[in-house]
């Protein structure tokens, strides 16, 4: 459960990363990811799903996992802070440009758990044919889904807030997930942890909310002020 809700917020976060560009690269991005699920097609029909539970079950696999999140995460903090600096002050830091251009790579390894997890699922359905809609599926979400957050959530500053805090969510799951020793399939004797995961959302809806306030105020009060 908590793998998924993991793939889930790195789409997330990669829509809100793309929010930041132009429309015609966030489809350039998307004709990569149709190229990579296509190319991945074949290996993942390759696999099974034993092997794929019993490798993603394994402490070392979990800790990797999580160091790579935690590196990605940080990098997406960097150009939060990196942007709010150019925004607010009008100084761009030498890492801006890099920062802004990189296109969250744990975004592919979610991509082939996505269709891993599709060909184990719908069984007796061409490969091909999975390989096609998944990926022509994921790359019309990411192009939508980051030009509706654009839309929806016009301000910059909001839209680099909320990046911020999906990515300290994405390093909390992460965390949480190594120490629990299970990061995709909970054991039948465990319980999943539903005070656990609503504690944590319950602490990044309150980081936003603070924000989404603050920034209200900050620019009523900018507004009015003579």
């Amino acid at each position: 459960m908590v793998i998924a809700i993991l793939t889930a917020f790195i789409g997330l976060n990669v829509m809100l990363k793309l929010s930041f560009w132009k429309v015609w690269q966030t489809g350039l991005l998307g004709v990569v990811v149709v190229g990579f699920v296509w190319l991945a097609t074949d290996f993942a029909s390759e696999q099974s799903q034993v092997t794929m539970d019993t490798m993603l079950s394994d402490p070392t696999v979990l800790s990797n996992i999580t160091v790579l999140l935690t590196i990605e995460t940080a990098l997406c903090m960097a150009f939060c802070f990196s942007s709010l600096r150019l925004l607010f002050k009008g100084k761009e830091s030498r890492w801006q440009k890099a920062l802004h251009w990189y296109p969250h790579l744990l975004l592919f390894p979610a991509l082939f758990y996505v269709l891993s997890q599709s060909i184990f699922y719908y069984t007796g359905v061409p490969f091909e044919h999975i390989g096609i809609g998944v990926g022509l599926g994921a790359a019309l979400l990411i192009v939508v889904g980051a030009w509706a957050l654009k839309e929806l959530l016009p301000e910059k500053d909001l839209r680099l807030e909320l990046h911020f805090l999906v990515s300290l969510l994405i390093t909390l799951l992460g965390l949480m997930g190594t120490a629990n020793g299970q990061i995709i399939y909970v054991p039948q004797a465990e319980p999943i942890q539903y005070k656990v995961l609503g504690s944590i959302f319950l602490f990044f809806l309150t980081l936003f909310g603070i924000g989404f306030v603050w920034n209200f105020l900050y620019w009523k009060r900018k507004k009015f002020k003579p």
